[in-house]
Order: C-alpha cells, then sequence, then structure tokens
C-alpha cells in the first residue's frame, strides 16, 4: 500500500504501468504535481493519462479524454430531435457505473458532445497495484464503450487501414 510520501513522485506508478506491460512517458504539466502517459493497446487503442492533482495531492487520477471526429459531428447533426435524444441518454447511461467519473461537454440533444473525459481517483491509503490495475481498467472499459457507442450510432467515418479508432486525444486531460 502507497503512503502520502509515494504520492510527491510518479516513481511508484511509473513501475506499475511497467508491471502492467505498459510504457510510461512523463509529462510537464502545470496543472498537476506530475503527470505521466501511456498508451493501451487493442481494439481501441487509447493514450490516457495517471496525474497527481495539485487540489488533492493525496491522490492520483486515471484520466482518458476524447474527442469526436469531424464526421461523427456531421453525423450526429442528420439525427432528427429523438434519435439525438436517445444517443446523449444511452451514453450517460453507458458511462454511469461504478469506478469511475465522466464529463461531457456540449449541450445535451443540440449538439454532439464535443469532449468526453472518464476519470477515476484513488488515494493513497487503499493504493496498491491491484486496485491500481483495476481502476485503468475501468477507466479503459468505459472509453472503449463510448468508442463503440460512437461508432455504433455515427459511425465511423474516417476509419484507417489500421483499425484504430477516429477518435482524437484531447488536449487538456
Amino acid at each position: 500500500m502507497t503512503t502520502q510520501t509515494d504520492m510527491t513522485t510518479p516513481t511508484v506508478v511509473e513501475g506499475w504501468l511497467r508491471d502492467l506491460g505498459l510504457t510510461p512517458i512523463r509529462r510537464p504539466d502545470g496543472t498537476n504535481n506530475w503527470n505521466i502517459e501511456f498508451t493501451v493497446a487493442g481494439s481501441t487503442t487509447l493514450v490516457m493519462n495517471v496525474v497527481n492533482p495539485k487540489s488533492i495531492p493525496r491522490a492520483i487520477m486515471v484520466v482518458c479524454g476524447m474527442s469526436p471526429v469531424p464526421g461523427h459531428v456531421t453525423s450526429f447533426l442528420t439525427l432528427d430531435e429523438g434519435q439525438r435524444l436517445s444517443f446523449w441518454k444511452d451514453l450517460r447511461t453507458l458511462l454511469s457505473r461504478e469506478f469511475v467519473e465522466y464529463q461531457l461537454e456540449g449541450t445535451a440533444v443540440v449538439e454532439c458532445p464535443r469532449t468526453l473525459r472518464v476519470t477515476a481517483v484513488r488515494f493513497d491509503d487503499g493504493l496498491t497495484l491491484d486496485s491500481f490495475a483495476r481502476s485503468v481498467s475501468s477507466v479503459c472499459k468505459a472509453c472503449s464503450d463510448a468508442v463503440v457507442h460512437f461508432t455504433e450510432r455515427l459511425g465511423d467515418p474516417n476509419l484507417p487501414a489500421s483499425g484504430e479508432f477516429a477518435f482524437k486525444k484531447t488536449l487538456a486531460q
């Protein structure tokens, strides 16, 4: 189990990411005490971050943020009001799950979500490799399900030959 002192540097979390077969990359960040970026490969490749927020220094936050591509926005605008309402309602229902929080930016029903951010917060008094791995997994599953939701409802207009999903990483994670 970690201590408050362990949260002052990303060393422990970097080691855990390596234990999980992931490659941590330290990123400069004025908003957080430290920020580590890593990529989770799979059917949907996700770029994620683990940060130590200045506002809650005894915690880490696992974060994944995405924005739809222009083709999704265009497809959303072709939906009638009932389909838009269903899209937003089903997306919120999909993301409402244990162990993660989510933020959607955009005016519900009127516009396609501009950004989607899924987070899990863990505090030092209960943080172990096991709980950390579970948090990473929970955020990954929520984001992957959101990707499927967008793809099924709006299509995948920019599907590259590699099969990588057309969402793009947001700058503010």
